[in-house]
Order: structure tokens, then C-alpha cells, then sequence
């Protein structure tokens, strides 16, 4: 069994959504000087560094990060392979050409974006799905959860979330800033993306993980 980490790490000077709060990370105590412990504290939002969204990030009512049952976040993935688009492109429906989505429950698209993460570039044009593509995922009876690299499915400029509504609002999940899915295009692999259980959370970070046997 191989395990592949898809999450980026949580420290002070990460990227965040602009205009989003900077997360704060402050080390108390030190075994090194004498201390009989150490703990990290620290004070960030429910969408910051690799995470999932739930209905109630854009709708008031469906599922949150305590309502859902845990098997939601755990099946089958596939990796396609986005690479060959670039900034501010539109990702139609020719992307699930030759790919068979057949069994698979979550759609994690490689963009080779995540190489970007400590640049400015990364907050630029990403490549995003058309409507019509977000509307198939969204349609599919097998698809449970969309997976990028970047920090939305929606335009950075797109303020109103449009792509996140129609795909949240047929009781979806979104994982946000994933990265190393370069390693898995082509494998049969198992994800999972367990939220933390926070009361009412309309998001949560999470440390997904691909299981190839």
C-alpha cells in the first residue's frame, strides 16, 4: 500500500484567498529549553490551506462538517489531466474525453498548478470548468466531490461563487489547494478528505490522502 499526502502546509506566511484573514501560527513552550511540553497555537479560518467545502458555505441549509456522514468523504478517485491549459483558460467538456468516470466518485483535476503556491501567480487566472462541465460533475449520480489545486472552482473574479452554488447545491464537496496529483494520473486510488468535526462548519482543513494498493 502506498499513501500519497494532497495537502499543503499549514504555516505562518502561507498563501491565503486575498482578503482572507492570515493565519497565525505561535509555538508555545519548548522541550529543546526545558519545557515539560509544546503546543502549537493557532487561529485560522475553516477555508485556509488544503480544504473542503460543505452545502452551508453558500446555501442556508444542507450539510455541514458535523451532519455528514464520514463515508461522504472517503471513495474512488480519478486524476485528469488538466496540464495542457493555461491561465484563465475554460475547461469545457472535451476534458472527460477518453475518460471514464464509471465507479469513480471524486474528479480531482492536475492543472500543474500547486507548483505556484508560494508565488504571486498562484492568485491569478487558473484555469476553471466551463458551466456546462461543472453542471455534468454536478448531475453525475456517481460524483461526490470535485478536487483542484487551486483556491476555488470559481474565477477569482467571480465574487458571487456562481460555479460553487450549482455544484454545492446537489449535495457535493469541494477540495480546495490539493497538490501532488501529478502522481496519480492514470492509478486507481482511494481518497479521502475527513473534515474536522466543527459544530455547524461550513468548511473544514483537511489532510487528503490518495491509497494506492
Amino acid at each position: 500500500m502506498k499513501v500519497i499526502d494532497l495537502s499543503q502546509t499549514l504555516e505562518n506566511g502561507m498563501a491565503v484567498y486575498p482578503g482572507a484573514p492570515l493565519p497565525k501560527f505561535e509555538r508555545l513552550g519548548s522541550v529543546k529549553d526545558g519545557d515539560a511540553y509544546q503546543l502549537i497555537k493557532f487561529e485560522m479560518t475553516t477555508h485556509v490551506g488544503t480544504h473542503l467545502d460543505c452545502q452551508t458555505h453558500v446555501k442556508t441549509a444542507g450539510f455541514s462538517t458535523d451532519s455528514q456522514d464520514l463515508s461522504f468523504f472517503i471513495g474512488k478517485g480519478i486524476v485528469i489531466d488538466c496540464s495542457k491549459y493555461g491561465p484563465g483558460s475554460v475547461m469545457g467538456m472535451e476534458i472527460f474525453d477518453g475518460v471514464n468516470l464509471s465507479g469513480k466518485e471524486f474528479a480531482l483535476l492536475y492543472c500543474d498548478w500547486a507548483k505556484r503556491w508560494y508565488e504571486p501567480s498562484f492568485w491569478g487566472e487558473y484555469p476553471v470548468l466551463s458551466k456546462e462541465a461543472i453542471e455534468f460533475l454536478a448531475n453525475s449520480k456517481e460524483i461526490r466531490g470535485l478536487g483542484v489545486e487551486y483556491a476555488a472552482i470559481d474565477p477569482i473574479a467571480d465574487t458571487a461563487l456562481t460555479l460553487h452554488k450549482i455544484f454545492l447545491a446537489k449535495e457535493k464537496t469541494i477540495i480546495e489547494n490539493l497538490t501532488n496529483l501529478d502522481q496519480l494520473i492514470g492509478k486507481d486510488f482511494q481518497f479521502i478528505a475527513l473534515p474536522l468535526k466543527f459544530k455547524d462548519g461550513d468548511g473544514s482543513p483537511v489532510r487528503p490522502v490518495a491509497i494506492i494498493e
